[in-house]
């Protein structure tokens, strides 16, 4: 069974017959922005998103192997509203469904993906959308206790990223055009949405890329082929 937290902020589980998508062997499920979902591995259904600005923060409990992959938009609102395209709403109704689970934050693992400048815009600005998604991240994760054991994040680029057992994550960056054109559509309308959501403090702080933790970078393959 895989929960998905949907943009309206429902929970459903869903049966794992419906996840009939193949990626690199696994029966994959696409978690589109203001989404998550948790599942466990030997359930084999990995997860996929695609990310230009946003952030995917990506947990695992190496005990209970039960991971989980959030894609957000925005880091915080100022208002009350109980929507997932925030990062601190998506990540904390996502840890909920993990602990309901069993999984215990002392054995959970991080990592962190996304946060591109698509647009090109601001990409040394601490008030560009991506590097704020970015830096919200890891202060959540450093203030919660999370280690974040890779992380790859910012450039110009889109990210597909796969997440599969054991915690293993693949990664393709998006440089054909088509691919950044289709991204660069919805990261226009973010935009509208950057005075909503404060400014996020940056972080300072080191943590390991990806290319250890069976990690792969493929960033000249077609997106459509992973």
């Amino acid at each position: 069974m895989i929960i998905i937290g949907h943009k309206d902020g429902s929970i459903e589980k869903a049966s794992l017959s419906r996840f009939t998508q193949k990626t690199k062997g696994f029966n994959t499920h696409t978690i589109i922005g203001g989404e998550f979902a948790v599942g466990p591995d030997d359930d084999f259904i990995a997860f996929k998103t695609l990310l230009g600005s946003c952030v995917a923060i990506m947990f695992y409990d190496k005990v209970r192997k039960i991971k989980g992959m959030n894609h957000f938009l925005l880091p915080t609102t100022n208002s009350t509203n109980d929507d997932m395209k925030y990062g601190l709403y998506s990540v904390e109704a996502m840890l909920n469904e993990m602990y309901k689970l069993g999984c215990s934050k002392s054995n959970m693992q991080a990592k962190i993906s996304g946060g591109a400048d698509i647009m090109q815009l601001n990409m040394n600005m601490i008030n560009s959308i991506g590097h704020r998604n970015v830096e919200f991240a890891k202060d959540f994760c450093k203030s919660e206790g999370f280690k974040i054991v890779s992380e790859h994040t910012r450039g110009e680029h889109g990210r597909l990223i796969l997440l599969t057992d054991d915690f293993q994550t693949f990664i393709k960056v998006t440089q054909k055009s088509e691919t950044d054109k289709k991204i660069f559509k919805e990261e226009k309308a973010l935009q509208t949405e950057i005075t909503k959501a404060p400014v996020i403090k940056e972080y300072v702080g080191g943590v390991d890329l990806f290319g250890a933790d069976k990690v792969q970078v493929e960033p000249e393959m077609e997106i459509e082929l992973f």
